[in-house]
């Protein structure tokens, strides 16, 4: 039986689109008879997920972003350690950074195939660090093009996100492969089930819900959605905006809500598990999706199982999912445009609900999908390559001079 390791910084019992798409591969994979383990951040609880195999490395909790870091490389021996006892075939890293790098030195150490899932646009995440600036980013996206290119195959989650990284210069051979999705949680929602989750947030109130599902956040450009809630109210709409998710933003759209004078029309429904969460977007009449961060917006396909139409800006994430005239809008990155396109969905909601492939997202088509990929791999053997770490020589160099 073949071995595959997965390396991700995300992980149960953290809940996050990587955790979920992590999760998916896994057991994708496993339906097409790989043996697998996870390498992941120890959160000193919930160690263990059943039917999982997981090795947990030491972490640090890490306040901005609500997740443990692992502490690689100092547990970068002990994890080869149990790599070279366990044996794996191939290595499938999810970062580039942290367990990423230890996933490049178990590959390299094994001599075993490297491949590297491109989840996150890194760039846009530097606030959190209190390091956004241009020198910071331009290091950044430097060190993932020559992280990428030391691995054997990088996979896209959609083809525009494919696109950009052979633009930026990765020279590997680069496959769009979409995170599996589980839609039969949809299939399942009862019209009483949305009856009393409405009821739970009060929404009977409201002639319109706008729907945002995800982390809070300022990537998300989640405050576009607010400042578009109020443009709609100015028209006389009787609308509400429910977000759905947790994240460090929401302060600052509730002060922003008290300005706007709409803070009753702004609804907060916490971190749902995955079926109340499907129940949940039958809320909705319209979904929202302001991120210009995202490389696969899974909420936008999810959204669209439970009939709603989208209104979203224009990205590398949206422009996979959304069709417009079809299924919803590509909005400017402008509150009034934004307001005025989903004024534009709800008068036309019948008309925008284009139906699409779920089996494209089902664990048996993305399952075989990454058989084929494997064995590709795992025929040509693991390349060698120079450091991907030059750099983070300017970083260095950045911090010292914030510091100083």
């Amino acid at each position: 039986m073949t071995r595959v390791a997965i390396f991700t910084n995300n992980f149960y019992p953290r809940l996050s689109g990587v955790s979920v798409a992590v999760n998916f591969l896994n057991n994708a994979i496993r339906g097409q008879g790989y043996e697998t383990m996870i390498v992941a951040p120890d959160y000193g609880y919930h160690r263990k997920v059943k039917g999982i195999e997981i090795f947990r490395v030491k972490s640090v909790y890490f306040m901005p972003m609500k997740m443990a870091l692992p502490l690689t490389p100092l547990d970068d021996d002990e994890v080869l350690r149990t790599m070279t006892n366990w044996k794996p075939d191939l290595v499938h890293s999810n970062h580039p950074f942290l367990i990423g790098k230890t996933a490049m030195r178990v590959a390299d150490e094994l001599r075993v195939p490297l491949v590297y899932t491109f989840h996150t646009l890194y760039e846009f995440f530097t606030h959190y660090f209190m390091l956004d600036t241009d020198t910071v980013r331009k290091a950044v996206r430097e060190y993932i093009i020559r992280y990428t290119n030391r691995c054997d195959l990088v996979i896209a989650p959609t083809p525009p996100i494919r696109d950009y990284l052979l633009s930026i210069g990765v020279n590997v051979p680069v496959e769009a492969v979409p995170t599996g999705i589980d839609f039969s949680r949809f299939k399942k929602v009862t019209p009483d089930q949305v009856a009393g989750l409405r009821k739970r947030y009060e929404l009977e109130k409201f002639d319109e819900v706008l729907l945002s599902v995800g982390r809070i956040s300022k990537e998300k450009n989640v405050m576009l959605s607010l400042e578009a809630l109020a443009e709609m109210v100015k028209q006389g709409r009787n609308a509400a905006l429910l977000f759905l998710g947790e994240g460090p933003e929401i302060s600052a759209l509730q002060s922003r809500a008290k300005d706007l004078k709409v803070s009753d029309r702004l609804i907060f429904g916490g971190f749902l598990d995955q079926d109340t969460l499907a129940v949940a977007y039958f809320l909705g009449d319209v979904f929202l999706f302001p991120s210009l961060s995202d490389t696969q917006g899974i909420v936008l396909y999810e959204a669209q199982a439970a009939g709603l139409p989208i209104v979203a800006t224009d990205s590398m994430a949206s422009r996979a999912a959304v069709h417009p005239g079809k299924n919803g809008y590509f909005s400017d990155n402008d509150p009034k445009d934004l307001a005025n396109k989903i004024a534009q969905v709800l008068d036309h909601r019948k008309e925008l609900c284009e139906p699409f492939d779920t089996d494209a997202f089902s664990a048996e088509t993305i399952g075989k999908t990454y058989d084929r990929l494997y064995k590709k791999c795992l025929a040509e053997g693991r390349r060698t390559m120079e450091s991907p770490d030059a750099p983070l020589t300017k970083l260095f160099e950045e911090i010292k001079s914030l510091l100083s």
